[in-house]
């Protein structure tokens, strides 16, 4: 039997809707790249009826490289449903020691919320408006500093 090989392209769309289980936070990488990444629980389907079983999740980790969706990214709020769509990526680095890691995570096009959750304390509702900047774990970090302005970050 001769099979005609017939060219065929290569897709990597990733289209998720669920609950944002973290606040999105501004990440400084050694690189002096700035990303916004959030964690999303996805439900999977509900067991059968009459099961003991309990319904279970996956959780993803989402990271926004573009300034829009860096931006958008960041407007949403920890508990809000949310549809995310990317590409599946797997990221590689370095630590400290020298080790190779690498991880999978969710390369974020767009961030449509889809529900709100309920407000949060009026006094937590400040702090949670502000850029979180979060430094990485291996070595010192870099000589620079952030301030809010107008809900983005500037560098100083």
């Amino acid at each position: 039997m001769n099979a005609v090989a017939v060219p065929v392209e290569h897709t990597n769309e990733v289209r998720l809707v669920g609950r944002l289980s973290v606040e999105p936070e501004v990440v400084l990488l050694p690189s002096g790249d700035e990303i916004v990444t959030t964690r999303l629980v996805v439900q999977r389907p509900s067991p059968p009826p009459g099961s003991d079983a309990r319904r279970r999740v996956d959780t993803v980790t989402c990271t926004a490289w573009g300034p829009l969706q860096r931006r958008n990214l960041r407007l949403l709020d920890e508990g809000d449903t949310v549809e995310i769509t990317g590409a599946l990526r797997r990221r590689f680095w370095r630590a400290g020691s020298g080790l190779g890691q690498s991880t999978f995570e969710i390369e974020v096009e767009s961030a449509t919320l889809m529900s709100h959750r309920p407000p949060p304390a009026a006094s937590n509702r400040v702090a949670r408006r502000r850029a979180v900047v979060r430094e990485p774990q291996d070595g010192p970090p870099p000589e620079r500093h952030l301030k809010v302005v107008g809900g983005e970050v500037a560098h100083q």
